[in-house]
């Protein structure tokens, strides 16, 4: 797919699933829990990337195949689920005042 993004990126996360582990216990759901953890993963690396001052790309659309391929990996019994792309974003993002706010202080 056309996502220049990637051959831009300071680095490009790949998460692979092992479909037997979830699915063992998991049975029916197991598909639908990888795909939560995946999702989950991606969260706290865009949340990581951000504390930074970085930007984040979550990437679901992706050719499989190529993608399972570079891990060397079979895409059946181990395969890529999900990608997110992190490197410095073109403009840097803006100050905000509420940012000053988060910082916990000590009641005096």
């Amino acid at each position: 797919l056309d996502q220049p993004l990637c051959a831009r990126a300071a680095v490009v996360f790949l998460w692979t699933a092992v479909f037997g582990r979830a699915e063992w216990k998991y049975r029916d759901r197991a598909y639908r829990y990888i795909y939560l953890d995946a999702g989950h993963m991606a969260a706290h690396v865009s949340l990581a990337a951000v504390a930074q001052g970085l930007g984040s790309c979550p990437l679901a659309a992706f050719y499989d195949d190529e993608a399972n391929a570079l891990l060397g990996v079979d895409g059946v019994s181990e395969g890529v689920i999900y990608m997110t792309a992190v490197g410095r974003p073109s403009r840097p993002f803006p100050a905000r005042e509420r940012d000053s706010q988060l910082t916990a202080r000590p009641k005096e």
